[in-house]
Order: C-alpha cells, then structure tokens, then sequence
C-alpha cells in the first residue's frame, strides 16, 4: 500500500526537480546579480554588460553595492548610466530563483547559506591571487610585500559563511615584475579577472561543473591592513623589504619613520643595482645624500641602502633629496652628518 502512495509522489518530487534542472542547464539567457562596490568590481561589471550587450548571454544583470553614502560610487554612477539597477546591501526581499547566479568581485561581506540557495546557479567570485596562498582582504598587498614572483587570479565557486575557500572554477598565473606597484597590479589583476569571469558566464553551465576543491597545502592569509604598517623598522628589515612595503602600500600610505623628534615621510623609493659593496660600518638606519643619482638614501638591515627622491616632514610640504639634505643635514658639523639616522 505505502509503495502505491509514495510513488508517485516522489516521481513528481522528481520530475519537478528534472525540469528545474534542465531548464537552467539548456537556457541561453541567466539572471545575473552582480555584488561590488569599487574600482576592481567596475572593471568587471563592465565586461559582463558588455557581454550582455553583444552576445545577449543575459536578459538581467542588476548590481548590489554596500554604500551607505549619498555620494554615489564609480560603479553607481556606470550602472546608472547602463540602466543597471541598484539595490543596497543588505539585501531584504530576494526570492528564490529570482536570478540565476551571483557574481562577486571585492565586495567584502560573508554570504550566508540562506542567501546562497536562492542562486540556483550558485555564486561565484574573482580572488586576485591564486588559491589557496592569500585568502583574505589584501592579497595583492601581501604578495607585492613579500616579494612574489608570480600571483595570479582564481575564479571560484561561494562556499557559505566563510571566506575565499570555495571550490575553484579556473585559475591564471600572471608574472609579477620587480618594480610593479600596487594600483598597476591591481589593474592589471581586476582586468584579467573580468576576461575570466566572462569566460565562465560564456559558456554556462558547462563551466561550473568541473571546479575542483582548493588544495590544503600551500594556505597563506592576506588579513586587512592599517596605516600601523607604513612604519618602516630599519633594524628588522632589509632594503628589498622596504622597497616591497613601498610597492605595496603605494598609492594607500607612504612609508614613514622617525627623524629625530619628528615624524618623516619618504616618497620616490628605489633600489640601485650598482650598489654591491655593503657597508660594514655605519649604523642602520644612517641617512646620507647621494649626489650621483640625487637621492637621499637609508642604510638597512642587510646593509644596503634605498633611496628617496622626494620627503616630507609631517606638517610641512614635500621636498626634494636635495632641499632636505640642504635643510637637514648639510649644516651640521661633518663629525655629526655621520650621525643622522632614522627610526630613533
């Protein structure tokens, strides 16, 4: 008897679940809700409205940002002009299967499970650096700092309530030149992740359905950072590193320190390839003018020196190597020149 009942019941549990199914899998057209707020999610959003626009690959793509303000962002005003529409997060009244997938570019907040399972698609998201070395808010950052050779961009799918753990749909490696700094990586990043994720809605749903889980080996975090990190240790640190912190952090924070009582800041950073003799004997954190290349250069840790084009004491304007050494140092008695040092 309960095998007469239950059958058909389940047969169209299944059925239902059938056509679901296949009418996401054959349909040509997606709903999609693109989630960003600044400049890297704009060059995205940009591409996929382009693509809408020329292969009608979608019939819906509408944004969520997380401004609070009444100043509009970049990406709102794009949207706007594209007749995108707008919604704030958090998001209120989302139902079911109201669009297809999310796609997420450096938004900044955790999905939760509820959340996701109105996608019936699923949620993805483009990461700038290649999972699972960098997860976190900064992973450009953390790779200009520590001096990686090669980064890249991950596409991959939204695991809830946690970041940046999710299955990975495809991955690019980029190489990562020595003197490249913050906002051209970035740049150079948030394009190539906007060919991926366009790549990926191109050819739905055969692009989603080969991800393959992150590796456990290699994990690295990318935490959030403050203007703290400008502060350079002279006794811990070695010039490449402070030249990494400066293309890090440029565009964000100048490198900072201490000159005497004052605090300083140190602009127009580089590294010469001339300089192979080290020097043994002045204290790290010795500060001299170099009149061959008009920098003022800093003897660090591993006793090389990098220099500074350009420098300001806080409160003052930026000057030249040249008016600070004629300002700073070059009255000074020669016994005591020898003497100035920084980050004491």
């Amino acid at each position: 008897m309960f095998p007469n009942l239950y059958n058909p019941i389940l047969n169209k549990i299944i059925r239902q679940n059938h056509i679901l199914f296949k009418q996401i899998h054959t349909k040509k057209c997606y709903k999609f809700l693109f989630f960003g707020s600044d400049s890297i999610a704009l060059s995205s959003l940009r591409k996929v409205n382009e693509l809408m626009k020329i292969r009608k690959t979608t019939d819906c793509l509408d944004l969520v940002t997380n401004n609070n303000s009444t100043t509009k962002l970049e990406i709102e005003k794009y949207a706007q002009s594209e007749n995108i529409k707008t919604v704030r997060w958090p998001l209120q009244d989302l139902q079911p299967a109201e669009y297809d997938m999310g796609l997420i570019v450096a938004f900044g907040h955790l999905i939760k499970i509820d959340l996701l399972k109105k996608f019936p698609l699923g949620m993805v998201n483009v990461h700038p650096s290649l999972l699972p070395r960098w997860r976190g808010a900064a992973p450009i950052i953390y790779t200009l700092l520590h001096g990686d050779e090669i980064t890249g961009v991950t596409l991959m799918k939204i695991k809830a309530d946690i970041f940046d753990v999710g299955e990975i749909i495809s991955q690019r490696k980029v190489p990562v030149s020595k003197n490249i700094k913050l906002p051209e990586l970035t740049k150079q990043l948030s394009d190539i992740g906007a060919e991926m994720l366009v790549e990926c809605i191109s050819t739905l749903p055969q692009s989603i359905e080969n991800a393959k889980p992150q590796s456990e080996e290699g994990v690295t975090y990318a935490k959030k950072i403050n203007k703290s990190i400008s502060e350079v240790n002279w006794a811990q640190m070695t010039s490449r590193d402070i030249y990494n912190l400066y293309r890090a952090i440029y565009g964000l924070y100048a490198l900072s320190t201490k000159y005497k009582d004052k605090h300083l800041k140190l602009f127009n950073a580089f590294l010469s390839d001339e300089d192979t003799e080290e020097n043994l004997y002045s204290p790290v954190g010795t500060v001299e003018y170099c009149k061959k290349r008009d920098a003022i250069r800093i003897l660090c840790k591993d006793r090389k020196y990098i220099y500074f084009k350009s420098l300001r004491i806080v409160g003052k304007k930026e000057i030249s190597a040249l008016d600070f050494y004629n300002g700073y140092i070059k009255n000074l008695a020669v016994e005591k020149r020898a003497k100035v040092i920084v980050g004491t």
